[in-house]
Formats: structure tokens, sequence, C-alpha cells
């Protein structure tokens, strides 16, 4: 009875002592354990939670006051300053693996800052409002809820897929989207990215927001996307004096030279009140005929595609504001 009494002993220590371990392999070595968190909303239907800071897989990811992935800086403009809001989903985000330094909302503010301050312009902010699988929908209704916050600029980075993207306010997903600490980092790893990227790495495949969508169009859909695309823009026009469109294309598309349906409907849509969208395709594409890769995987840009797309911005500025 000793024997067995001193094995169930030494079997509770063993498995407390690896359970204690795990935890702290995984909260210290992968930042898990404290994940971005997302809140519901009545009518954007989701964003992230306001004021966060934090480290996940090693990357800063910080949200302000706003639930933009930016800095935090005043509701409304201070003299000789200059404000550019970025709107998009998680190409702009970048995700938990883009540092937020990394980021081409970043890059472009430190890049402005560096250019601006030769001239009257004192002070540079540009707002990261963007979450994953966010679509026309989601865009016009933060708009309509938080404002262009004074901004000089507006700018939308869009994908081809986002034509037939609509908010569904269906309960958000723990696995994408928790909204509460989970309980522990060792059982986050094992409940929340087991189940999620085994799959993928036994088919060596992974999920994107396009993979989420209909594969086949419902023209309803399509036209509710689109009025609420065109009616975002407008809102932008009236807001701001400037208002750029960046039409973002998947690897898949570059590589096989034909863009999504989604493409050239998004693209009519803009040009129907006055808007000309600026195409990412020749930035990306010479990249990756230059075998430096832009993409993390079909569509998330990785480090070298955050910087094409503030490089993309940038070369779009109107003058005006870099002289």
């Amino acid at each position: 009875m000793r024997i067995k009494a001193k094995y169930i002993l030494w079997s509770i220590s063993s498995i407390t002592l690896l359970a204690l371990t795990g935890e702290i392999v995984a909260r210290y070595s992968f930042g898990l354990g404290t994940p971005a968190l997302s809140t519901p909303h009545p009518t954007i239907e989701y964003m992230y939670k306001p004021n966060q800071d934090i480290y996940r897989f090693g990357k800063h990811f910080m949200i302000n006051q706003y639930a933009m992935r930016s800095d935090p800086f005043p509701i409304h403009k201070g003299a000789n300053e200059l404000r550019i809001m970025v709107f998009g989903d998680s190409v702009v985000n970048g995700g938990n693996l883009t540092d937020q330094s990394e980021l081409a909302t970043t890059i472009l503010k430190e890049k402005l800052a560096k250019r601006v301050n030769q001239n009257a312009i004192k002070n540079v902010v540009v707002g990261n409002i963007s979450a994953g699988s966010w679509g026309p929908g989601n865009w016009l209704a933060y708009a309509r809820e938080y404002g262009f916050f004074d901004a000089d600029i507006v700018v939308l980075v869009i994908s081809s897929h986002d034509y037939i993207d609509n908010p569904t306010f269906t309960p958000l997903n723990p696995s994408t989207h928790p909204t509460a600490p989970p309980v522990s980092a060792l059982l986050e790893g094992i409940e929340r990215y087991v189940p999620r990227y085994l799959p993928q790495i036994s088919s060596n495949s992974s999920v994107t927001e396009a993979d989420r969508l209909p594969t086949e169009a419902d023209e309803k859909e399509v036209q509710k996307a689109l009025n609420d695309l065109q009616n975002f823009l407008k809102l932008a026009k009236s807001s701001s004096k400037t208002v750029l469109v960046f039409q973002h294309y998947t690897r898949a598309e570059i590589e096989s030279g034909h863009a999504e349906v989604g493409n050239a409907r998004i693209k009519v849509a803009c040009e129907e009140i006055g808007i000309i969208p600026t195409s990412l395709e020749p930035y990306f594409r010479r990249s990756l005929e230059n075998g430096n890769s832009p993409y993390r995987d079909n569509i998330h840009p990785n480090k070298v595609g955050q910087m094409l797309l503030s490089k993309a911005i940038f070369d779009k500025m109107p003058k005006k504001f870099l002289n």
C-alpha cells in the first residue's frame, strides 16, 4: 500500500510539474495567455477591445482608445498636424504575427515624420482602423460611429473577396475572436491552436478570410456590400479632401495573372463615385519576381509586404503634404 501511495503521489507531482512547466513555456516562450481581445458591437458587428498593449508570439500588439491598432492620440487634430486614417481588414491589421513596428501604418508614420518635420507640419498621426474579416459594412458602421478623426487623408485597402463580405452579427468565435482572457496559456494553446492548425499542417494548407466566404456569389449580398462600400467612400469624401483606395491582390491572383471577379466589381463601384483605385499588384508582383516574397500566406502581407503597402500609400499621397 505504501508503494502504491508513493506511486500515486509521484504521479500527481510529475503531472503538476509538467503542467506548470508547460504553462511557463506557453506563456513566456510563445506569448500565449494574453490574446488580443475583441468585443461585439451593435452596429460595427465587432472590433478590438480598446486600450490593449500586449506581446504575442514575441510581437508587440497595441490597440488604442478607439479600437485602432495604433498609438493613442487625441480625438481632434492639433495645429500643424497631418492625419491619415487607414481602413482595412487583417491585411492592414497584420494580426498576431506582425509586430507593431512592422505595420505599414507605423512605417508610413515614421517615414512621414522624418519628411514633414522639415516644413510646417510638426506632427503625424496614422490610424490603423482594421480587424480580421472586416468588410464594407464594418468600415461604414465604424465611420458612422466614430467619424474620421479630422483626417487629411482617408485610405482604404480592399481585396477582391470584400465585394461579398457582409456583417453577419453571429456570436464571435472564441478561436478567432476571443472576448475574454483564457484560464491559462497552456489551455489556450491546446484548445485554440491545436484544433485550428493540425488539420492545415496535415493537408499543407492554410485558411484565409477569402476561404470563409461563399464560393458562389449571391447578387443581393454583392449589391449590399458594394452599396456599403460606396456609402463609406462618400462619407469619407464628405469628411476629407483626399480619399485613396488600394486594391490588394492575393498571391494566387498575381501568379495566375487573373484577378478574381470581385476585383473588377470593386473597381467599377469606386469609379462610379469618382474614385480611381490604385492597384497593389505591380508592387507585389515585382517583389515576387525578385525572389523576395511579400506574402505570409495566400493573402496576408509579411514584413516585406507591409513595407510595400506603406510605399504605395506614400507614392499616392498628394505632394502638398510632402513639400
